[in-house]
């Protein structure tokens, strides 16, 4: 899309120590024209807008932008609000990017890049165009799965070297490692209602190929709150919603009543409930959420033209 439009692409890089250089040809693989480095005490440790804010507001105010993304997880989430209310722009939680057409055509470097927004009750979507809004917008996306090569290791980096807060107010007592920590990321996310039993949600997660993700609604919910699924299937009455963006698609294996959250698909459970047949169907058919191409798959949609 930055191609088409014309845009450039600076990737953002926080770091406490000098940028590895095979991290920085990686992100020119993945498409950035430039990378702006930010090197600063604290800025290798997980990302927070008390921390971390004033170093990617640095980074921004070098270049003034048009869009500031994220990807799907914690660091959207805790920087993207504090950076939009900095800079007056737009925030959308979870969103897709769509190449707008313009009637006339577009002075040189402007691109007609949109954001699309879930509205909260899922009826519709806002189109969120930074050019019209004359506002940046701030946009966390989806988890696009496998590495795609889009750009070239020809690219030209940027330090900003960034002083740390002379008052931080946050004191590191412990951490440790998040068992969750994938289901943020995940591009296709099963979401089991733990009222089912321990059995279901087993059998599922071992059933799973790679790229699918089987979390419990319950135990998982904080990293669920995060994600920003391509597809999303949630399987009992109580499993966890997630909005997604307007390219997901929602699948609900419920009992009689209806989903909470609009859906694409819906599997009626039996009035027994889960049964042993229609766990080893939902276990057969995963595989196939694998194989199925993204909603904004130009040849998927090449396909469905064919075929109409």
């Amino acid at each position: 899309m930055a191609r088409a439009a014309g845009v450039t692409v600076f990737a953002v890089v926080m770091t406490d120590r000098h940028l590895d250089e095979k991290i920085a040809l990686q992100l020119g693989r993945a498409g950035a024209d430039k990378v702006l480095s930010c090197e600063g005490p604290g800025l290798g440790a997980p990302p927070l807008d008390l921390t971390h804010g004033a170093a990617l507001y640095a980074a921004v105010e070098r270049v003034p932008p048009l869009l500031v993304l994220f990807p799907a997880g914690g660091a959207g989430a805790q920087l993207g609000p504090g950076l939009a209310s900095r800079l007056g722009g737009a925030f959308a939680a979870s969103a897709d990017l769509e190449l707008g057409e313009a009637a006339t055509p577009l002075a040189d470097g402007i691109g007609r890049i949109v954001v699309r927004r879930w509205r909260g009750d899922r009826s519709s979507y806002r189109r969120l165009d930074p050019v019209e809004l004359e506002r940046p917008v701030i946009a966390i996306l989806p988890s696009g799965g496998a590495f795609a090569e889009h750009g070239s290791t020809e690219v030209e980096v940027e330090i900003i070297t960034c002083v740390a807060p002379a008052k931080l107010g946050v004191s590191e007592i412990s951490s440790e490692v998040d068992e969750q920590a994938a289901v943020a990321l995940a591009s296709i996310l099963i979401v089991v209602d733990p009222a089912l039993g321990a059995g279901a949600l087993a059998k599922l997660a071992a059933a799973a190929p790679a790229g699918v993700t089987v979390v419990d609604a319950a135990a998982a919910a904080p990293a669920i709150a995060m994600a920003v699924p391509r597809i999303l299937v949630m399987v009992g009455d109580h499993a966890s919603a997630v909005s997604g963006t307007p390219r997901s698609r929602i699948g609900a294996v419920v009992a009689a009543q209806s989903p909470r959250t609009p859906t694409d698909v819906v599997l009626r459970m039996p009035a027994s409930g889960l049964t042993d047949a229609l766990i080893d169907e939902l276990c057969a058919s995963l595989p196939a959420l694998v194989s199925s191409p993204p909603a904004n798959d130009p040849k998927a949609r090449q396909k469905k033209e064919k075929r109409a």
